[in-house]
């Protein structure tokens, strides 16, 4: 893939994202479905973006590594970095439509479609059959740690990153018992 193209990829995602990994569900249908990058390298990229520090976007720069090399890395960290420079002068501009109530109805709107989104893409990398009408392989544990860790992030009592670190304790665990 031509690095301008990639650029104008990662560009559109990062712009349209309202936050997080709310570009995974653009990056799957723009890279993944033709067949630019595949499941596990964009698993592989989020992977690595959640374990470095810094926004959860920035998974776009390793994935723009894996794909092109360093030059599709820069090319990620210019488009990612772009739209969040060019929104200071535009809320400056906009100010008054920012706290009017069709603004906040638009953002809640947003949010949910990509939360919707986040979700649909996320069945469809870990469960590559799933369009195909086979059923999802997901082992009872993995279920019932997703659970668990959706009740204690709720509930608030745990900090992320103990919650982040109890998971990999156990899973791996599990994983060692034979589950």
């Amino acid at each position: 893939m031509e690095l301008l193209g990639l650029f104008a990829i990662f560009l559109k995602s990062s712009a349209l994202a309202v936050g997080g990994l709310a570009s995974l569900p653009l990056v799957h249908q723009d890279l993944v479905v033709p067949g630019i990058a595949t499941d596990p390298q964009v698993v592989e990229a989020l992977a690595i973006g959640r374990l470095s520090p810094g926004p959860n976007g920035l998974y776009l720069v390793s994935l723009g590594y894996e794909i092109a090399g360093w030059a599709g890395a820069a090319a990620a960290t210019l488009a990612v970095s772009l739209p969040p420079l060019l929104i200071i002068p535009a809320t400056a501009l906009a100010r008054r439509w920012l706290i009017s109530a069709w603004f906040g109805g638009l953002v809640r709107g947003v949010t949910l479609g990509s939360a919707g989104l986040l979700l649909a893409t996320g069945l469809q990398i870990a469960a590559p059959g799933l369009g195909a009408g086979m059923a999802v392989r997901i082992a009872w544990w993995q279920a019932a740690l997703a659970v668990l860790a959706v009740v204690e992030t709720l509930r608030g009592k745990l900090h992320p990153a103990l919650l982040v670190a109890l998971g990999i304790v156990a899973g791996n665990a599990l994983v060692l018992l034979g589950f």
